[in-house]
């Protein structure tokens, strides 16, 4: 029997309309008037709505089939999102962290050990069939414009692409294998922007990742440019650095990219082998200091890159 299932993600531009994808069944709706909200740049909460396969059950426990089903599909799709939505798309954590934080109330600041939550009543968690629209629809745009303007923070709030659901049906119809292979690159992606905050080391490490999710695997061949051929030929692919150039070279083509690539993956693999970190992490990032503001600019490159890259794979996962 199919279902809706409806849960909290957020994004940082806020979400002050609703857009529903025909085909795909995925609905986007702005949170309730009741629940907390904070400015732009900030993790705005919105609703999100998506088919699953109710198992008939419902209600029983936490644990019931058809929930964990929900909580399945929400992450997935919350993540697929992150790579196609303008800001970045999260949901709440499983695992909450605690920290000290400056809580202000009245105009007065006040240190406290606080842990990382949200709630909002925002209905039930399965239904039937998709909500009705609330608030104005949002704003669609084109993809190519889309993917160069509307990156930033810019007050107008969540905008779309207006190929969002054509590229969400994509994505509900791979098949398992190249499904999981996406999903993985997604996981990467959104672990990247969690990690910011805490190591600039870890998160490049995890937008690489996020490439090597989408690569083919050892012993397969694929079509990569040859310096002796002069010309994209099919080949084995030899290691792990030129399978990293190859899915750029097929996904973002620019063969005057190929060493700023291969030095892209270098840093990774320093990384996390122990050999080096980024200055950010070593506490070297003082002013305009170049070894800093180059790795901030690689940093910044790939992960235009690999957004770019896992669309046009998603078109393409050959």
């Amino acid at each position: 029997m199919k279902g809706v299932g409806r849960e909290i993600s957020f994004n940082t531009k806020g979400v002050g309309g609703w857009w529903r994808g025909e085909r795909s069944g995925v609905q986007i709706l702005p949170a309730p008037e009741s629940a907390p909200r904070a400015n732009e740049g900030a993790d705005n909460p919105f609703i999100l709505e998506f088919p699953i396969q109710d198992a008939g059950v419902w209600p029983t426990t936490n644990y019931s089939i058809t929930n964990q089903r929900r909580r399945r599909e929400h992450q997935k799709l919350t993540l697929f999102l992150n790579l196609l939505l303008g800001g970045t798309t999260k949901f709440l954590r499983e695992r909450p962290r605690h920290f000290w934080a400056n809580v202000c109330s009245g105009g007065e600041s006040k240190i406290e050990w606080v842990q990382e939550w949200y709630f909002a009543d925002f209905g039930q968690i399965v239904i039937q069939e998709l909500s009705a629209p609330v608030g104005e629809k949002l704003g669609q745009i084109e993809p190519e414009k889309y993917y160069k303007e509307v990156t930033g923070l810019d007050g107008l709030g969540l905008h779309v692409p207006d190929d969002l659901d054509e590229s969400i049906c994509r994505y509900q119809s791979l098949p398992a294998a190249p499904r999981a292979k996406f999903d993985r690159a997604a996981y990467w992606l959104s672990m990247a922007s969690r990690q910011w905050e805490d190591s600039m080391s870890a998160s490049y490490a995890s937008l690489v990742s996020a490439v090597e999710a989408l690569t083919p695997e050892d012993g397969t061949k694929h079509s990569v440019y040859c310096d002796k051929c002069n010309e994209n030929r099919t080949h084995d692919v030899p290691g792990a650095t030129e399978k990293f150039r190859s899915f750029f070279e097929k996904y973002t083509p620019d063969p005057g990219l190929r060493e700023r690539r291969s030095k892209m993956y270098g840093l990774r693999s320093k990384i996390l082998h122990g050999g080096d970190l980024m200055q950010l992490d070593q506490g070297r990032a003082i002013g305009w200091d170049p070894p800093w503001w180059n790795e901030r600019e690689m940093n910044t490159e790939l992960w235009g890159l690999m957004r770019t890259a896992a669309r046009n794979w998603l078109k393409d996962p050959t």
